[in-house]
């Protein structure tokens, strides 16, 4: 078992970045914030961006996309930096229909029409 966690550390040092399913390519490296949850309005991280953030990640903070533009589906690809699940809600006040984005992970394509978000 060891071996073979060995060779896969070996895989990843020598071939560089490994895009694991659900996480971010090397496209959306211009989202290099910490506690952060970045949208494009196109797939695979390119378009305009919005960054949206919770000033106490404790607590967390519901943002109206709507309300800044990005509502009706706008977002079409994102990247959560966070260490706690941001949702995505189809109504405004994080109301509606969830659709989660893990920590750490990426989405090159989102089909949800969202226009709230609750984040950490």
């Amino acid at each position: 078992m060891n071996r073979i966690l060995s060779l896969a550390l070996t895989a990843v040092a020598v071939t560089g970045a490994v895009a694991l399913p659900g996480t971010a390519s090397a496209a959306s490296a211009d989202c290099s914030f910490t506690r952060t949850v970045c949208l494009w309005d196109g797939t695979d991280y390119t378009g305009a961006r919005f960054t949206v953030q919770a000033i106490d990640p404790n607590t967390g903070t519901c943002v109206d996309l709507a309300a800044h533009g990005w509502g009706n589906g706008r977002a079409e690809s994102g990247l959560n930096t966070g260490t706690r699940t941001a949702v995505l809600y189809t109504g405004t006040n994080c109301t509606g229909t969830a659709y989660q984005l893990v920590p750490q992970g990426g989405y090159g394509s989102i089909s949800f029409g969202s226009n709230s978000i609750r984040v950490y």
